[in-house]
C-alpha cells in the first residue's frame, strides 16, 4: 500500500515517515522545493511539490491509496499566511485528489486547537461545535470544513493535542529552561492539558488507514491522561537530573511578554513562539479532549508513558546536540 505524507520533513511529518516505512508501506514524502531532507530516511520516495499547483500535487498523489495531510503552518506572521498554509493548501489537496480516478483515503492533521479549551474541566467532545479561541485554530477548523464540504474521496480528521517526542522544536525550549536551572508557572493555578508522545500518534493514525469506522469521522487523538503544566516540568527535570526553581509569572506579566514577542515578530519578520496567539491558548484554564469516541470505534488503547516520554525525547536532543 502506498501512503503519501505532506509536510514529511518536519517534527511529525518525519515521525510518519518512519514509522509507515518500519510498518512496511511503500512511502511518499512530499516536501516542498527547497525543504532539508534531514529527518527523512533515505528509503522513502522523495517527491519535492509546489503546494499552490494542483498539477504539481496531482503528479504527486497518483496511485497513491492514502494522502496523510500533514503540512502547515502553527505559527505565522500574520493571519493571511496563516489560513494560506492551513486552509489554502488543504484546498489545493483536496482539488487535486478530487481529480484522481482511483479511490483514496485523505487523513487530515488537524489540531485540539480547531475546538475550544474546555470548561470546568469537562473534555470537549468531536460533535460539539467548534469555537477556535486562535487564528491557527481557526484556520484548521476552516480547512476541516473544507474536507467536509468538497472532498469525493474517503476522509479522516484527526484532531492531535500537544504532541512532544524527538525533533520537536516547541518543547525543546521548555527543556533548554530547565536545563538552565528554572521552571515557571503563569498564574497561580495549575492549568490542565492533554499530551501524546509522537509515536503514539503515529500509531494512532495507522488505526485509521484505510478503516471504513473511520471514514467521514472526525476523532481527538489524546494518550488518555490528563496532566497539568507542573508535571511536565517535574518530568523534564528528572531527565536532565535538575532540580529547577520554580518561577510563578502573574498573567498580566507574561501578557507583556506575549505582546513585546509578538511585536518583536511583526519588526523583524519572523515567525516567533511567544506571541499573542500563543498567550491566549497558555492562558486558557484547560484543554481536554474525551477519547472515547476513538476508543469505541477504532479500539484507540493508548499507552501512557510520560515520564520514559520525556527521558527519550531528552536523549535525542543531546543526541542531536540540541541541549
Amino acid at each position: 500500500m502506498k501512503i503519501a505524507i505532506t509536510g514529511a520533513n518536519g517534527f511529525v511529518g518525519s515521525n510518519l515517515v518512519k514509522h509507515f516505512l518500519s510498518a512496511g508501506y511503500e512511502v511518499k514524502a512530499i516536501i516542498r522545493a527547497n525543504a532539508a531532507t534531514t529527518f527523512i530516511p533515505s528509503s522513502a520516495q522523495i517527491v519535492r511539490v509546489d503546494y499552490d499547483d494542483v498539477t504539481s500535487l496531482l503528479t504527486a498523489f497518483t496511485g497513491v491509496d492514502i494522502i496523510i495531510h500533514n503540512a502547515g503552518k502553527t505559527k505565522a506572521n500574520n493571519a493571511e499566511q496563516m489560513f494560506k498554509a492551513n486552509l489554502g493548501i488543504t484546498e489545493k489537496i483536496i482539488a487535486a485528489s478530487n481529480r484522481i480516478a482511483e479511490s483514496q483515503q485523505i487523513i487530515y492533521l488537524s489540531s485540539q486547537a480547531a475546538s475550544r479549551p474546555s470548561i470546568n474541566n469537562i473534555p470537549v467532545k468531536e460533535d460539539e461545535l467548534g469555537a477556535p479561541i486562535t487564528i491557527y485554530g481557526k484556520s484548521k477548523l476552516a480547512a476541516e470544513e473544507v474536507i467536509k464540504q468538497k472532498c469525493k474521496k474517503y476522509y479522516t480528521i484527526i484532531r492531535p493535542c500537544s504532541v512532544y517526542g524527538c525533533g520537536d522544536k516547541d518543547f525543546l525550549q521548555l527543556f533548554k529552561i530547565v536545563d538552565r536551572g528554572f521552571s515557571f508557572q503563569i498564574g497561580h493555578k495549575d492549568k490542565l492539558l492533554n499530551m501524546i508522545y509522537v509515536s503514539e500518534l503515529c500509531r494512532f493514525i495507522e488505526l485509521c488507514v484505510n478503516n471504513p469506522s473511520a471514514y467521514s469521522q472526525t476523532f481527538f487523538a489524546t494518550d488518555g491522561q490528563v496532566y497539568k503544566q507542573s508535571d511536565i516540568f517535574s518530568a523534564i527535570a528528572k531527565a536532565l537530573n535538575k532540580h529547577p526553581i520554580t518561577i510563578t509569572v502573574p498573567e498580566s506579566l507574561a501578557k507583556i511578554v506575549f505582546y513585546a514577542g509578538d511585536l518583536y515578530g511583526h519588526l523583524f519578520h519572523k515567525e516567533v513562539v511567544v506571541n499573542k496567539e500563543k498567550m491566549k491558548e497558555i492562558l486558557a484554564d484547560a484543554w481536554l479532549a474525551d477519547i472515547s469516541k476513538a476508543q469505541n470505534i477504532l479500539g484507540w488503547q493508548p499507552i501512557a508513558n510520560l515520564e520514559n516520554n520525556i527521558k527519550d525525547t531528552a536523549k535525542c536532543y543531546r543526541a542531536l546536540g540540541w541541549l
